[in-house]
């Protein structure tokens, strides 16, 4: 293991610029595996812990990327003449192609000389940000060598593969060498775009490696979530939970609603380890079945789990009726039912999609279901973009339902805060706002309709009685205007 209190002097001189005086976390030993970032004092749930800026970034720039972003601020360029005009391959915006990080990009890879200077190759462009740490200070690469890698029998494929598009790629053992460090510290904890790290439902579309984050051990259920500032993409990690000083902070590596199995094998060959926190020895992930599917004997109402063996196929059980079933059979009840919903999630009616959760698949899956939370995922993502062909009513009961429904699962987890869980309860908190101004709206409309109802009903008493006094006046008036009839003598 890497000394922490080195490891911890570099660090330092890496977040010189946050000026922190009195950091609130120290590298140690940790019981989870090897170094650790721990807590120096009792944090409270949503305070700052750490600010962490990255040590190298570049565009992710995998095959189906779009490759006209500028190499330098990563804007989005016009889709033609986006190259740098002076050979090296990059793309570059007008205004970085004079800066001083540009010129130095520029200057090494047309040392290099690429085969084909003109066309955007998304295998250059992705090793950019792995080259950038052959131009690092000794204490910045002294700082790589310090953060784990796998070493795996993959990890120079990255590098091998680039110098096939150079003409003079670099022989030097030492650049080769720190190109391969590079590239293994960045696979084991570094940023690749969203797809190994999705933590939260944010976006980062980048290839980063964030030195002090990447000491961080994981857990799956971390007690910090992590944001990125717009125009520095810097990070800003903060307390998800209270945490206690002495305490390990964590971060996850997995996608916060991925099943036991899923996460096991992600974890077990992306990062090379097997988790054994308290999520991963519960069958029943906490009481939130996640991986939950429903029980092959059609008389029984229970739910199966997979057993906690740490094999990628293991047995699963039934917690009524304790019937076993193989890996297999279960697989074909949740391929079925991925299948089933996936299609409803790439159909173009999104009112189809919210009719097919709430009234059909809940016969052939749990709710609880992973594939089920992601579609429900996809609804909210869908719906914060416009509501389609759904009508206003249903977009709003879709919205609470939903979100709900996640935060529970969420709670369940044990899940602190989030930028999931944030954006959760905003629109739950704008979506019950707008429901009680309407039924306030309505009860107004109600009350001024009562109202008008009882005046109407004290003008039509008021008619009447002036109807009866008239009527009464009009029977008093014919008798007094009347003469007397004449004696009969006298009409006689």
């Amino acid at each position: 293991m890497i000394c922490p209190k080195r490891t911890s002097e570099l660090l330092d001189l890496h977040l010189a610029p946050f000026k922190d005086k009195d950091p609130a976390w120290e590298v140690g030993v940790s019981k989870i595996a090897g170094r650790g970032v721990m807590a120096t004092r009792n944090l409270k749930r949503g305070e700052i812990i750490f600010q962490d800026s990255p040590l190298l970034i570049g565009l992710a720039a995998h095959e189906e990327d779009t490759l006209n972003a500028c190499s330098v601020c990563f804007k989005m360029l016009p889709d033609t003449r986006f190259m740098c005009r002076q050979g090296c391959g990059l793309p570059v915006c007008s205004l970085c192609a004079k800066k001083k990080q540009h010129k130095t990009d520029c200057d090494m890879f047309k040392a290099w000389g690429s085969n084909e200077p003109d066309v955007a190759n998304s295998v250059i462009i992705r090793l950019l940000c792995v080259a950038r740490a052959i131009n690092l200070s000794k204490d910045q690469r002294d700082l790589i060598y310090c953060l784990q890698a796998n070493l795996d029998n993959n990890h120079r494929t990255e590098v091998r593969n680039a110098a096939k598009c150079f003409k003079n790629f670099p022989t030097d053992k030492k650049i080769v060498e720190i190109m391969n460090r590079t590239v293994a510290v960045l696979r084991t904890n570094g940023f690749d775009k969203t797809t190994d790290r999705t933590t939260d439902n944010q976006e980062f579309n980048y290839r980063a490696l964030y030195p002090l984050f990447a000491v961080m051990n994981h857990d799956c259920i971390p007690n910090s979530y992590y944001t990125f500032e717009e125009k520095t993409n810097n990070m800003i990690v903060r307390a998800a939970v209270d945490i206690a000083e002495g305490e390990e902070i964590t971060t996850t590596y997995t996608k916060l609603f991925t099943g036991n199995i899923a996460r096991h094998l992600f974890l077990k060959m992306k990062k090379g380890f097997t988790c054994k926190c308290p999520r991963c020895l519960d069958p029943t992930e906490k009481g939130s079945f996640i991986s939950g599917l429903y029980c092959r004997d059609t008389n029984c109402s229970g739910l199966v789990v997979p057993e906690i063996t740490g094999l990628p196929h293991p047995n699963w059980n039934c917690l009524v009726c304790k019937q076993k079933s193989t890996h297999a059979q279960m697989m074909k009840s949740q391929d079925f039912a991925s299948g089933a919903i996936n299609a409803k999630v790439n159909s173009n009616s999104l009112r189809t999609l919210v009719h097919y959760l709430n009234e059909k698949s809940d016969s052939f899956i749990p709710s609880s279901n992973y594939v089920v939370i992601d579609a429900k995922l996809s609804v909210l993502a869908r719906l914060a973009q416009g509501r389609e062909d759904c009508n206003e009513e249903l977009v709003s009961s879709t919205r609470l339902r939903y979100c709900r429904d996640i935060t529970q699962i969420m709670d369940k987890l044990g899940l602190g805060d989030s930028v999931l869980r944030t954006q959760l309860e905003q629109q739950l908190h704008k979506e019950e706002e707008r429901r009680a101004k309407k039924q306030k709206e309505l009860a107004e409309k109600q009350r001024q309709l009562a109202e008008l109802e009882q005046k109407a009903a004290e003008a039509d008493k008021l008619l009447a009685t002036l109807a009866v006094a008239d009527e009464s006046a009009a029977g008093a008036g014919d008798g007094a205007a009347a003469p007397p009839p004449a004696p009969a003598a006298e009409q006689a």
